[in-house]
């Protein structure tokens, strides 16, 4: 029986519940400055928070994040839940539509030609390992289409080189909701922006072993008495720092850097284009058909992604 609430709570992902207990409180102070019950809450006052939000926010994301986070607290504290009324949902939708989508900057993708221009200035043989490394953070998640978190988590035991391609394992993802796991192939392209090299180059001078369990992108920092760059620390680079070295590395090649973010390195469009030829599981996305979950992948065909992205 004293597992029961901790079996409950682990219901959700760990950023899930980070992301649901922040946007309560905010729901919770609300409800203590208009002196009312936040627990059980009722359809009319929660759709008077939610209305309140959407004459202040920006994003839909805030109003869908204070939805469904009063309506996982009532249902994990077995009331009934406000959410599921007519009234909360209709005043969802109306947030929504007043919002809408209003992308004021948003980002385009980056192509491999900008990525062939990087390695160009920042991947050459003599290029040290704070150059290097920005070259291998975009090499690795444009061919394995990676999201940010799925980048700075990798570690150096999650890479296993072949003749022909390189295996990444991700440990966890946002489409991965069970933690199994999942291996994305990445081919050698043998050009200037083959991902193989450049982390076989970057590995090299980490000095990093085969088996470390240290994450692979980490902070710099130049060491004088040897005259070389090191890594430091345990910690992943944080998103701020990681869009900062991007920014400058395009700034430095006279591209329009407001144009691009860290978003930019995940070509879905591509993966569209290509959609009738590539299995969905070589992006994770989430699919729409039970089906992909019982194909046997054939490596020539996933190694096919990398080569069609023109890197």
């Amino acid at each position: 029986m004293e597992k029961l609430p901790e079996l409950c709570i682990k219901s959700k992902a760990d950023n899930t519940r980070k992301k649901y207990g922040y946007a309560f409180q905010k729901f919770r102070k609300w409800c203590f400055a208009h002196n009312i019950s936040y627990l059980p809450a009722s359809d009319t006052n929660v759709s008077l928070y939610l209305a309140s939000l959407g004459d202040t926010c920006k994003s839909t994301g805030t109003i869908d994040e204070a939805f469904y986070a009063i309506s996982w607290a009532h249902r994990m504290a077995g009331l009934p839940n406000p959410c599921s009324s007519e009234l909360t949902v209709s005043i969802r939708e109306g947030c929504h539509r007043t919002i809408g989508r209003q992308v004021l900057n948003k980002k385009q993708p980056i192509t491999s030609d900008i990525l062939k221009q990087l390695c160009i200035l920042y991947g050459g043989e003599s290029c040290s390992l704070l150059n290097i490394r920005i070259c291998c953070m975009c090499l690795i998640s444009f061919a394995g289409f990676l999201r940010f978190s799925e980048l700075v988590n990798l570690r150096r035991s999650d890479i296993v080189f072949q003749d022909d391609h390189m295996s990444l394992f991700i440990q966890k993802s946002k489409t991965d909701r069970y933690r199994e796991g999942s291996s994305v192939l990445i081919a050698c392209t043998d050009g200037v922006t083959c991902p193989g090299r450049k982390t076989r180059r970057y590995l090299e001078l980490s000095n990093m072993t085969d088996q470390s369990d240290q994450h692979l992108f980490r902070p710099i920092t130049y060491c004088k008495t040897s005259n070389i760059y090191v890594l430091r620390g345990q910690k992943y680079l944080s998103y701020i720092r990681a869009r900062g070295i991007l920014l400058d590395a395009l700034q430095s090649m006279s591209v329009i850097k407001s144009k691009f973010g860290l978003q930019s390195l995940r070509p879905g469009g591509k993966m569209k284009v290509f959609r009738s030829i590539i299995q969905k599981k070589n992006g994770r996305w989430k699919s729409d058909s039970t089906e992909d979950g019982y194909v046997s992948e054939n490596i020539k065909r996933q190694l096919l992604v990398t080569k069609i992205l023109g890197i």
